[in-house]
C-alpha cells in the first residue's frame, strides 16, 4: 500500500494498514455519544 501519512499504522515498517479507518470510525462514535450526552465541547474538541 505504501508510506502512511496519517500517523495511525500498526505496521513495523510504516505501511498504510487501514488503521486511520478504524481510528476514524471509533472517534465518529465518541463524538455521537458525546453529543447525544450534552458535551458539545468535547464533541467538537475530537472534530478538530
Amino acid at each position: 500500500m505504501g508510506a502512511c501519512g496519517c500517523g495511525y499504522t500498526t505496521d513495523p515498517e510504516k505501511n498504510c494498514n487501514g488503521t486511520h479507518k478504524v481510528v476514524k470510525a471509533v472517534k465518529e462514535d465518541i463524538i455521537a455519544k458525546l453529543e447525544a450526552e450534552g458535551f458539545a465541547d468535547a464533541a467538537a474538541h475530537l472534530k478538530a
